[in-house]
């Protein structure tokens, strides 16, 4: 599967393309294959595509007209070596309502009416149109709408980044979500389209924890003519918050972090599944050998707090960063440095989406300080670091705490003296201190 998704032009459904499909939340697996054995996959590619290199079959030739441009005629052959044109816009609808028999008798005859009558009980097409409608163009219309969350600190918001999909047979078209959660795909449609989405990006996917199978988490939308607005909640909202945190790193201002991995011939993409679990001894975990074998990352625990789900996401996220920029030091590093590294960035990341985050309450003897954001802070700030006099140091930058630590395998003591040696700051006589005070924490 990943070796497909390395080809960002493909657009790959778990289902076919062909049939009626119902609406669903979850992972589409396709009932004749067994549970335990990944689904197939379905696209429609131009003739002469270079697939990945797997396994596959051609199920049929297409002919895919622009169902935009009426008088664009194909000319099909019919028993007895004669033929007949029929316009490419009709042959689309008709492929689509799974109608009879198309055409009329000879050649140059046209299409029967009584047949096209037919297609109108498709539904879609007519009017009357709202007017100065930015999505309505005549018959022809653009798949949109919004897509959000109720955030339980800020109420109703957008999610960014989302790839929202409208197919009509083998046609699709495909938008993103802005900051605000509004989209529209880029094409027109004159019937009506089946909507469809999941979690995933070029780099990183949001896999299903409801499935034993964990395939990628999709919602299968209505067969409409009309705008698709989808609030999520339950598991989907929980996935929403990973996807969410996944996206600020990714994508958005990390102010000069490393990100996490990319999606490449030589590594997959990054796989994060969020479960239901609230048995988990941690809130998340990083698995940094399994990039080709399953899940990379498990975040625990739908009925955390959403700045919670997110920082945990941020923090394991961190982790993947860590070993992509260097195996050695993530391997070799402390694990008091590796730990502490991860919740200083879940802070300082998670406190650009909620600024009142306070940071993760860090337990005593264990492997996790809060020792980044006392480096960056103002002394007394409110957060769960400490105040003076044992935090006398404010104003290091954050790439150069993370160049400090993450580049070779670090000691917590060679991670202080990289920062006082190789970084001025006025408040770099107090760094041992604080260093100290939480090494005994």
């Amino acid at each position: 599967m990943d070796k497909l998704k390395v080809d960002s032009n493909l657009t790959i459904y778990p289902f076919p393309l062909d049939n009626e499909q119902t609406q669903y939340k979850g992972s589409y697996h396709d009932p004749s294959v067994l549970p335990d054995v990944p689904t197939y996959q379905y696209a429609a590619v131009p003739i002469a595509y270079r697939l990945p290199d797997v396994p596959y079959q051609k199920l049929e030739d297409l002919y895919i007209p622009n169902e935009n441009q009426h008088g664009n005629t194909v000319m099909l052959k019919a028993p007895g070596n004669s033929s007949y044109s029929v316009d490419g816009q009709e042959l689309a609808n008709f492929a689509e309502c799974g109608g009879g028999e198309v055409g009329g008798g000879g050649e140059g005859e046209p299409i029967d009416e009584e047949v096209l009558e037919e297609y109108d009980d498709c539904g879609g097409g007519g009017g009357p149109y709202p007017p100065n409608d930015p999505y309505r163009n005549g018959e022809n219309w653009r798949p949109h709408g919004r897509v959000t969350v109720h955030d339980d600190i800020k109420g109703i918001i957008g999610v960014e980044g989302i790839r929202v999909r409208a197919r009509r047979w083998f046609t699709t078209y495909d938008g993103f979500t802005d900051a605000n959660g509004y989209y529209a795909v880029d094409g027109w449609f004159t019937r009506p389209a089946n909507y469809w989405l999941n979690f995933e990006r070029y780099d990183y996917e949001i896999m299903d924890g409801e499935n034993p199978m964990n395939g990628n988490r999709e919602i299968s939308g209505p067969k409409i003519e009309a705008a698709w607005d989808v609030e999520f909640t339950g598991y989907d909202k929980f996935c929403s918050t990973v996807f969410r945190a996944a996206y600020h790193y990714y994508h958005k201002n990390i102010d000069g972090l490393h990100r996490p991995p990319m999606n490449s011939f030589w590594a997959a993409k990054v796989h994060i599944l969020p479960l239901n679990d609230h048995s988990a001894s941690t809130s998340g975990i990083m698995f940094p050998i399994s990039w080709h074998l399953g899940e990379s990352i498990k975040i625990y625990g739908m009925l955390a707090s959403i700045d919670d789900s997110y920082s945990t996401t941020i923090h394991e996220l961190t982790h993947a960063a860590h070993w992509d920029n260097s195996n050695l030091s993530f391997v070799l590093s402390s694990s008091t440095v590796r730990e502490s590294w991860a919740t200083g960035v879940e802070w300082y990341l998670t406190k650009m989406e909620y600024p009142d985050y306070k940071g993760f309450n860090v337990p005593v003897n264990d492997n996790y300080r809060n020792v980044v954001m006392d480096l960056i802070d103002s002394p007394g700030s409110f957060n769960y670091g400490f105040s003076a006099p044992k935090d006398e140091v404010e104003g290091y930058n954050i790439v150069d705490i993370q160049n400090s630590c993450i580049n070779s395998p670090t000691t917590w003591g060679e991670w202080k003296d990289n920062i006082i040696n190789n970084h001025s700051n006025g408040t770099e006589q107090h760094v041992e201190t604080l260093f100290n005070y939480w090494l005994n924490y």
